[in-house]
């Protein structure tokens, strides 16, 4: 961990300046500045009779630097929560202004698969989880929407396997332990874990005979799209739960628990990263001020304050522990030259290191200052972090990037690029660490009618000389001037993939661009391809084949199979739509990499499973169908042959009374079998015999 030592006569002083905006529409800045002030060495005058001790420069500091004591975490807190509560009020009165003035007038190969990740060496925590043996359902509601199917059972009639004391068992949340039979695509449940109410499993994690559940009291879905709300972080929790599922009793080993609401999780061999975020809720303060007698009374709660009452509780097996002390929480050094103007948010983001088979913390830390997104590599966890700067054409949108070290959660140095990342569901994919470079795409809105969005691409790698990101190239430049994107295109998937990167823009057309990055200090946009639709999600079939979903021009969910054997001139080489029946498709795989299903079998064919949902009307009137299609990929290494060929779909079908199809889905496919997982109920069936299925198990 980087510490700053202060010399004994260092003084900490903290400027406060608040200031609004005419018409009070933008919130006042705060400045918090640490001001070190250290003492100097002397010698004799006469440098002629001693001698001169050699001059060193201190070592450079990054952005982001450790608190030394309570008092500057709780000053920092006490003046982000003022500066925040001033910014509502001014928010309150502008409403009531506006309120008058109307009245007036979001793979893997071998014998089965596993949960389709970002990174393939950092696992991420998922509704299903499987061993090859057994099947582990949480009963999530994070992706959890319901459609009733037309062609539920007769009321009265019970699903295939079920009985009144499974039903009456399904009504208690629990955790299905399910035991599968791939020879004969059997499946049956052999066990359940049930759970309090207090708490909703959003995800597991899956190590041998231990199963740790991700819990939350609260869930809020991507980290960005409510971070500026102080109240979205209150009074939740979040946690771990550790199951030894070698013992028939499935036995309870471990109860972890944090203030603050779930961001998201990741599972490497150091153990599980829980990311949280927590608002203090502290008695007495007024979130929603409208008056300056409200701004004074908080201002007296603030100043009563002590640290204890700001920074998130812990817990382990229901007992309170000390594991966050001021050394483990960073703020941003105001004199740094990327310190934004505003500093501070009393939003505290926690980073939580859990061993699942010690049961155990390993480590903690905190991040005071608003952020939005959270990355994990193989060796970094990054925050990245929206800020605005003014600029000749007025208020420019910024990231900051913030890399700790995941071995030991040390800071390692941050860096500034322009735009924003907006990370979550499969826009995850827009970050990309490789050979220590840290590669990403951004998007900036214009504000121009002709022109709104601007994309660029950055590569960053660490300073060799103090604890930063130093941006090595981007695209745009001035010597490849050509913009990623058409006109008025967003952006949609992007695939960063060893040396290259893949980038998809619409607005009517479909351009696929490949870039060349074997140079990371000077990467080219190497060739272009328009198709019609888009492609949400890319995955790499080969070094040269690269599969795109998403929606075709008549709104069904798309796969499109595309050659990059020469990345001057991509080709398309097969499109296919799912859901040629229905009026409306799309798949939840394109924002949700968890429902996309690969089976690398050989080196000339490979298998893939996608959930599609949609509705239709016809004859028999409205008509909505959750199913989930099976293809396979032949000629895979001789690219100019390749292809994909529709297999057949399972449906979510014979549901009994009260039971609904659920838009979250899953698969597995082991050896011959295929598993369908719809919300809590299982489909199963042979590769070759879709319409064969079994269930609801």
């Amino acid at each position: 961990m980087v510490k700053l030592m202060l010399a004994s006569d260092s003084k900490a002083a903290l400027l406060l300046r608040l200031s609004y905006r005419s018409g009070g529409i933008k919130r006042g800045l705060c400045l918090l500045g640490l001001v070190f002030l250290s003492s100097c060495g002397g010698g004799s005058e006469d440098s002629s009779s001693a001698i001169q001790p050699p001059v060193t420069s201190a070592p450079k500091t990054g952005l982001l630097i450790p608190f030394e004591t309570d008092e500057q975490l709780l000053s920092s807190l006490q003046v982000s929560l003022k500066r925040e509560l001033a910014a509502v009020q001014q928010r309150q009165l502008l409403s009531a202004e506006l309120s008058a003035s109307d009245t007036d007038t979001g793979s893997s190969g071998g014998g089965f698969t596993t949960t389709y990740t970002q990174e393939a060496s950092i696992d991420e925590h998922d509704v299903i989880k499987y061993d090859g043996n057994r099947l582990f359902i949480a009963p999530t509601r994070s992706l959890s929407c319901c459609f009733i199917v037309d062609d539920a059972l007769p009321e009265g009639v019970v699903a295939d396997g079920a009985t009144e004391e499974t039903l009456a068992d399904a009504a208690v949340p629990a955790i299905r332990i399910m035991t599968t039979s791939p020879e004969s695509a059997e499946i049956e449940e052999t066990g359940r874990i049930e759970l309090s109410d207090d708490h909703a499993v959003e995800g597991l994690y899956l190590n041998e005979d231990r199963l740790t559940t991700i819990t939350s009291s609260a869930w809020w879905g991507s980290y960005g799209r409510v971070f500026d709300d102080l109240t979205t972080w209150q009074e939740q929790t979040s946690g771990l739960n550790v199951y030894d599922v070698g013992s028939p009793e499935n036995t309870l080993l471990s109860q972890v628990k944090i203030e603050g609401v779930l961001i998201t999780s990741r599972k490497t061999a150091e153990g599980i990263y829980l990311i949280s975020r927590h608002t203090p809720d502290i008695e007495g303060l007024n979130y929603y001020p409208e008056t300056d007698e409200d701004l004074e009374v908080n201002q007296a709660v603030l100043d009563a304050l002590t640290i204890d009452e700001l920074l998130p509780e812990v817990t382990v097996d229901g007992s309170l522990v000390d594991v966050l002390d001021p050394d483990q929480c960073y703020g941003i050094d105001a004199d740094h030259e990327l310190a934004p103007l505003e500093l501070g948010f009393p939003a505290i983001t926690s980073i939580l290191l859990f061993d699942p088979q010690q049961g155990a913390i390993k480590d903690v830390r905190c991040y005071a200052e608003s952020t939005n997104g959270v990355y994990v590599s193989e060796n970094a966890l990054y925050f990245t972090q929206l800020h605005s700067v003014e600029s000749d054409s007025g208020e420019r949108q910024m990231t900051l990037i913030h890399r700790f070290d995941l071995e030991n959660l040390a800071y390692s140095g941050s860096g500034e690029v322009s735009g924003g990342l907006f990370l979550g569901d499969n826009r995850d994919f827009r970050i990309s660490e490789y050979n220590d470079n840290l590669r990403m795409v951004t998007s900036r809105f214009t504000g121009d009618d002709t022109d709104l969005w601007e994309h660029q691409l950055f590569v960053l790698a660490p300073s060799s000389d103090e604890p930063a990101l130093e941006v090595i190239s981007q695209l745009p430049n001035a010597e490849n001037p050509t913009a990623l994107g058409k006109e008025n295109e967003d952006l949609y998937g992007v695939r960063f993939l060893a040396e290259r990167a893949y980038l998809v823009t619409f607005e009517r057309i479909d351009p696929l661009y490949a870039i060349d990055l074997s140079d990371p200090s000077d990467p080219v946009i190497a060739g272009e391809l328009e198709v019609t639709g888009f492609s949400n999600f890319l995955h790499p079939i080969t070094e040269n084949l690269l599969l795109g979903l998403g929606l075709s021009e008549n709104g069904l969910a798309k796969l499109e199979l595309f050659d990059v054997t020469d990345l001057n001139q991509p080709v398309s080489r097969t499109a296919l739509e799912a859901g040629l029946d229905l009026d409306y498709s799309y798949s939840s795989a394109e924002y949700d990499r968890h429902g996309f299903t690969y089976q690398g079998l050989n080196d000339a064919a490979d298998r893939l499973a996608i959930p599609v949902s949609g509705w239709g009307s016809g004859e028999a009137g409205f008509v909505s169908a959750e199913r989930l299609y099976l293809y396979e990929v032949s000629d895979k290494e001789t690219p100019d042959l390749a292809g994909l060929t529709e297999m057949g779909y399972l449906n979510v079908q014979n549901l009994g009374p009260g039971q609904y199809a659920s838009s979250q889905s899953r698969s597995i496919i082991h050896d011959d079998a295929v598993y369908f997982i719809n919300g809590e109920f299982v489909f199963s069936t042979f590769w070759q015999d879709p319409a064969g299925q079994q269930g609801p198990h």
